[in-house]
């Protein structure tokens, strides 16, 4: 039976990721303060502390550990990477986080993670090489500041029954026949990027002031079309299946969430391209660190093996870092979420850091459009 419970939410796996910290939050309860294992330890033995999204606390993840220690690691959740990365800036420990690609060089600028020892990873090698050789997380000697985890695109999902396009594009989004029946990504980042995509332009992460004009009076028409702006994606999926929506931005696992329930939608290859992201795990510098190194790496190996990699493409449809990982699941589960061809998809590039002088204008244009000033 459904329940509208959080903690039945988040214990039976309906609640996703960020919905949690969205759901906490209105409960004044920080979502980092939320201890996901009730355990005894040893005084003088620490325990691994990671630092997520709600969503990857399943011992499955991490089967390895557990075989080794007995229990799982201590998991805290955080709502959004730059809480998350303002928590440990603030004195927070924590020794693996995850935040995604774009987020790497702002964290390692802060001086709160340090590199990665990859000899001590013993599915390293098994990775793909565009994920273990993304450019922007490397620090100048070469060395890994960052671990590929999950990885997925953003898209647009639509009701084909209800929705009559010719040509798949972005500019669904902010097509007024639509009106009070789109959801968008409530991002200030994926936002202002998708309607400057919508616009022609490709210089996504550097737009300039006149650009960004162009984009404030697209994102104002968006304004008045949407029926709401989501933070959580099962608000979106939800909306979808009742036909309150026939499209909204949304990650590639969200296809699965609505088809397993009858209703007829498309994950849409927009004709300005998907938007390509991999997140995954960051080590902290030492002096934020509370466990050995040895039940960090061992941790580490547990979340990049093959099986957990299985795991991840099975039940949350996104990609694993892990190449091998697509040899334990079937290939109609695997072309059921969009991943048959992991290279080809990989070889399109992942979505580059946006320097912070710009981001805080796309922040600041977001926050303004979306209050009418």
């Amino acid at each position: 039976m459904f329940t509208h419970d959080p903690v039945d939410q988040l214990l039976s796996g309906r609640m996703d990721r960020r919905t949690l910290g969205r759901t906490l939050g209105s409960l004044g309860i920080g979502v980092a303060a939320v201890p996901l294992v009730a355990r005894e330890t040893r005084a003088d033995e620490e325990e691994v502390n990671f630092f997520t999204w709600a969503g990857y606390e399943n011992p499955v993840l991490h089967q390895s550990y557990i075989d080794k220690y007995g229990s799982s690691p201590s998991i805290a959740f955080f709502g959004g990477t730059t809480e998350a990365k303002n928590k440990i800036l603030a004195g927070y420990k924590t020794d693996i986080g995850h935040p995604c690609s774009g987020g790497v060089t702002e964290w390692y600028a802060s001086g709160i993670i340090a590199p990665f020892d990859t000899g001590r990873m013993k599915h390293w090698n098994d990775y793909f090489e565009p994920l273990r050789n993304i450019g922007s997380t490397l620090t100048a000697e070469g060395e890994n500041l960052f671990v590929p985890w999950d990885w997925g695109n953003s898209s647009i999902l639509y009701r084909t029954d209800l929705v009559d396009i010719e040509e798949e594009s972005w500019g669904l989004l902010f097509d007024e026949r639509y009106e009070d029946r789109l959801a968008t990504y409530d991002s200030p980042q994926a936002g202002v990027q998708v309607a400057a995509q919508v616009l022609g332009f490709t210089n996504l992460e550097s737009l300039s002031d006149e650009q960004l004009v162009e984009v404030r009076k697209l994102l104002e028409k968006q304004r008045s079309l949407l029926r709401f702006y989501w933070e959580s994606q099962s608000e979106a999926g939800q909306a979808m299946v009742s036909g309150e929506l026939v499209a909204t931005y949304a990650w590639n696992d969200l296809y699965k969430t609505v088809s397993d329930q009858g209703i007829p939608v498309k994950y849409m290859s927009p004709k300005e391209g998907a938007r390509n992201w991999v997140c995954g795990f960051v080590l902290t510098s030492a002096d934020n660190r509370v466990a050995s190194d040895e039940r960090v790496y061992d941790f580490l190996d547990a979340m990049m093996s093959p099986e957990t990699g299985a795991f991840l493409i099975d039940e949350f449809s996104y990609g694993s870092a892990n190449s091998k990982a697509f040899d334990l699941v079937s290939p109609e589960r695997v072309a059921e979420v969009g991943l048959s061809d992991p290279e080809a998809f990989l070889a399109k590039g992942i979505l580059a850091p946006i320097p912070p002088e710009f981001d805080e204008k796309y922040v600041n244009l977001w926050e303004q459009v979306k209050l009418g000033m």
